[in-house]
């Protein structure tokens, strides 16, 4: 596959599979989502994308130092970004998202560290995992097709959150800082992919993770609602 092709093929997943189009997103931007699907959305994302994200960024990042040191390098950015919020001067995502728990849903933490994640969202930790651990060449496509989706996605949830709910500022950082944070995270996808998939041969087959993944996303989100 040409490079023109190549990129051509993953927008196309993107727009068509890319979880920007799941429901929840709707829902809560219309104010339609019930409480019981805004608590969905945080119990998914702590078992998703935030209690083990600076586990899966600093093991991609060892790994990938072994096949291009340089290109570690963003894995290395993402996982200070994760674990202390050091960019964003914030806190650790998983602190942000405890804060959306807390004070925009009014529970107490240990609900949201004893809970349980639906099987959709397993099935993509497990490619999550499979990726950073076994498939480490394909580590740009969680930022190309996950993060660059998700500071949309985040934009969406934040106005729906403060317009339709009434949630303060100080319980949507969690938001607000994926708006700006995961913008920056997608243009180092695309560095990735261009570093790690030179041959026509190598993007057949990053196209061919990359329908995997988005697909596993999806349905992580659809469970959401």
């Amino acid at each position: 596959m040409d490079l023109h092709s190549f990129w051509r093929e993953l927008d196309r997943i993107r727009d068509d599979i890319g979880y920007h189009r799941s429901p929840i997103v709707e829902l809560v931007h219309t104010g339609n989502a019930s409480r019981d699907q805004l608590d969905r959305i945080a119990i998914c994302n702590y078992h998703m994308t935030v209690r083990d994200a600076d586990v899966f960024t600093a093991t991609g990042f060892v790994n990938l130092a072994a096949v291009n040191l340089d290109a570690s390098q963003r894995l290395a950015h993402a996982f200070a970004e994760e674990a202390l919020g050091l960019h964003s001067h914030t806190a650790g995502h998983a602190e942000l998202l405890f804060e959306f728990w807390e004070r925009g849903l009014s529970h107490q933490r240990n609900e949201l560290e004893h809970s349980t994640a639906p099987a959709a969202v397993r099935a993509f930790n497990a490619e999550y995992w499979m990726v950073m651990t076994r498939k480490i060449r394909y580590c740009g496509i969680p930022g190309y097709l996950g993060e660059g989706i998700f500071s949309k996605v985040c934009q969406r949830l934040h106005d729906g959150l403060t317009r339709h709910y009434g949630m303060q500022p100080e319980a949507l950082r969690f938001f607000s800082v994926h708006i700006e944070e995961d913008r920056e995270h997608s243009e180092e996808g695309h560095e990735l992919l261009s570093q790690l998939a030179p041959t026509d041969r190598d993007r057949d087959d990053f196209v061919l993770e990359a329908r995997c993944w988005a697909q596993l996303q999806r349905g992580a989100w659809d469970a959401m609602a």
